[in-house]
């Protein structure tokens, strides 16, 4: 029977999330150097930051149905792959992006097949233009939310086209005239700048990318090999779900596969782009994990989860190679 292994009784499982998010509250103000806690402002901000994205996480899958089964498992995902992630345990403005993106995913998925879906297109385009503020290169990703939005969602009409313009240009709108009321343009020749000097296959930065004694790598490569195993069964098995979560699902496909040719492309950028490849992977991963129950996924779910609990204590320094 499928619910007998472990891979399933882990999946279905109310404590596994609480129990995540526990060791990933713990594991955030650890610090590695000096073996203690490291209680700080810059890393408490992270933290709300992050709780408040894994809110929109776990939302988003209850209210959308991601998973044909009662489970969190892909907020737990969510939990685990960003504690694993130790660069992103402080504040930085790149968890505003993912805050973001991580809701203009809820107010997109509103719109499948709506009559009128012309305030949830313009509400999902604002969130995209905010987290394109912070990010400039993530303004690459409106080509795909309109792809989203016509195939996908089936929701793009020619008036929801423009409402997306005006909600993606509405917070640039506000920055111009902050910057008018200072008479200081600096904020804004700043953000077009980062766009315009993006490095694009840099020889140089893939040092880091290609060393296999970095942390960073090979939690970056872990994670690439599930989502790339997720997308794989989720491709081969596409037809047991609903078309609805069909859709939702090819979006989370799409997100994950542009966010791996932009870390490919700028590998410079891994560190503002790993929590926005997080919240798409994770719902991959899940997907995987939550759905299968064969002898083969159940004995490679226990060694992910080894290897999950092997990367953790590498981070915090538990061990080194």
């Amino acid at each position: 029977m499928r619910n007998s292994r472990f891979q399933n009784h882990v999946s279905e499982s109310s404590i596994t999330l609480p129990l995540c998010m526990v060791i990933g509250t713990l594991v955030w103000f650890w610090d590695k150097n000096s073996c203690t806690f490291n209680y700080n402002l810059p890393g408490l901000a992270g933290l709300v930051l992050a709780m408040l994205t894994t809110y929109v996480v776990l939302e988003t899958a209850n209210v959308f149905a991601l998973l044909r089964i009662r489970s969190r498992m892909i907020t737990a995902v969510w939990v685990t792959g960003i504690s694993l992630m130790s660069f992103t345990h402080s504040y930085s403005v790149e968890w505003l992006a993912a805050l973001a993106l991580a809701g203009s995913h809820y107010i997109m998925f509103l719109t499948y097949q709506q009559h009128q879906p012309i305030a949830h297109i313009f509400h999902t385009f604002v969130l995209l233009g905010i987290g394109s503020l912070i990010l400039p290169q993530l303004l690459v990703l409106v080509p795909l939310y309109y792809w989203y939005l016509l195939v996908f969602m089936r929701a793009l009409t020619w008036r929801g086209f423009w409402a997306g313009i005006v909600g993606l240009t509405l917070p640039i709108c506000f920055v111009l005239a902050f910057c008018i009321l200072r008479n200081n343009f600096s904020l804004i020749w700043n953000r077009i700048d980062i766009l315009l000097t993006t490095k694009l296959f840099a020889t140089a930065d893939y040092s880091w990318l290609l060393s296999y004694r970095n942390p960073e790598t090979l939690v970056f490569v872990f994670i690439s090999i599930l989502s790339f195993i997720g997308i794989i069964h989720y491709l081969r098995n596409y037809y047991n779900d609903n078309i609805r979560t069909r859709m939702y699902l090819y979006i989370y496909a799409m997100q994950t596969i542009g966010c791996w040719l932009m870390i490919v492309c700028s590998p410079y950028m891994y560190h503002q782009l790993a929590p926005i490849l997080m919240i798409s992977s994770s719902t991959m991963i899940a997907h995987f994990f939550a759905l299968t129950g064969s002898v083969i996924s159940n004995i490679f779910f226990i060694l992910s989860v080894i290897t999950t609990i092997l990367l953790l204590t590498l981070n915090i320094g538990v061990w080194s190679f």
